[in-house]
């Protein structure tokens, strides 16, 4: 009977370890499986994050090149407003030498006036001044600065850069209305 509970307390042993080592097998296979379904997902995570990353440096090349051509857009707006105002101080100073030849014509024909267009009076008389005075006018606001500044529409070159950047209202020789100005280079 010794033999016989032996046998059976081995039987039993090799049972229980049997069981142990199914447990184990199944929690290895537990782990396994979770571990599986981790990395499965971290490289989906990764392939999606990889195509965010593609689409991103597409976008900043995009942004790259809309930049280069705002930048030439910039650059082709700024030559010609230089180009503009090249034109613009050629046309006054041409305007300038016509004014200088009419002052010098009615000064030979003995008048003292020229006639100039506003915006809406039709021609009026506008006394020139005589020539000497033409090339170093003061101004008509603070009569300390040079004339410099137009005052349109009524075009009276009666006020210094100062007063003209400050200027709001009327101009001071005519009372008329301003809604604009410009600031014109006498060299």
């Amino acid at each position: 009977m010794g033999e016989l509970l032996n046998l059976q307390a081995e039987k039993v042993r090799f049972e229980v370890e049997e069981q142990r080592e199914n447990q184990w097998r199944t929690l290895i296979t537990l782990i396994q499986e979770r571990v599986l379904k981790q990395l499965k997902a971290k490289d989906e995570e990764i392939q999606r994050m990889g195509k965010i990353n593609w689409v991103l440096q597409q976008r900043v090349k995009c942004l790259c090149v809309e930049s280069q051509r705002w930048r030439d857009l910039a650059r082709t707006n700024e030559a010609a407003a230089n180009s503009l105002r090249t034109d613009l101080e050629r046309v006054l100073a041409h305007a300038g030498e016509e004014r200088l030849r009419g002052m010098s014509a009615a000064a030979d024909d003995g008048g003292e006036s020229s006639c100039c267009g506003s915006s809406d009076e039709g021609w009026r008389e506008v006394v020139v001044p005589p020539s000497g005075a033409a090339l170093m006018r003061k101004c008509k606001k603070c009569g300390e600065g040079e004339a410099s500044v137009v005052l349109l529409p009524c075009r009276h070159l009666c006020v210094c850069r100062m007063c003209g950047s400050a200027m709001v209202g009327t101009c001071p020789v005519c009372h008329f209305i301003t809604n604009a100005s410009v600031h014109v280079n006498l060299s």
